[in-house]
């Protein structure tokens, strides 16, 4: 599958950045993928392992992310990490949900999980994101 291509509105400027984002986003991408495979019928295994690689990748990239902020000297960079911790928590939540899904029950958490993960980097990133894009621009603080 062709990795997500990051739209202008989602781009930091830090190339690292943007390619973390875009692999998260393509995990986003098949979620809803799968979501919307009808000819699939068995799906735990593969929400499991989206699941898995986001919680993964995330991790890197919360990482990085907020090393960067540091190395600027961001204000907000406590905020930022509870929201960071927000989402570890929520993406735990639905992990330890999988387990208990069901051919009934699968296609519902896909679609809650899509929908959580497409509004919440949307909102993460085009405004939490851009707070340190926008004050690292004006401290004129090159990326690591």
């Amino acid at each position: 599958m062709k990795q997500y291509e990051v739209s202008e509105e989602y781009r930091t400027g830090n190339e690292t950045i943007d390619q973390q984002h875009a692999r998260m986003l393509d995990h986003t991408q098949r979620a809803y993928l799968l979501f919307t495979d009808e000819n699939m019928l068995f799906k735990c295994a593969d929400i499991n392992k989206i699941l898995e690689g986001l919680s993964f990748h995330t991790a890197e990239h919360f990482a990085y992310e907020e090393d960067y902020m540091r190395e600027l000297g961001f204000d907000q960079l406590e905020e930022h990490i509870r929201c960071h911790e927000a989402f570890r928590r929520k993406l735990q939540e639905f992990i330890d949900r999988v387990p208990q899904l069901s051919l009934d029950t699968q296609d519902e958490m896909l679609g809650e999980v899509f929908e959580y993960l497409q509004e919440w980097w949307k909102v993460h990133i085009t405004q939490e994101d851009m707070k340190y894009v926008e004050f690292a621009n004006n401290h004129e603080t090159a990326a690591p």
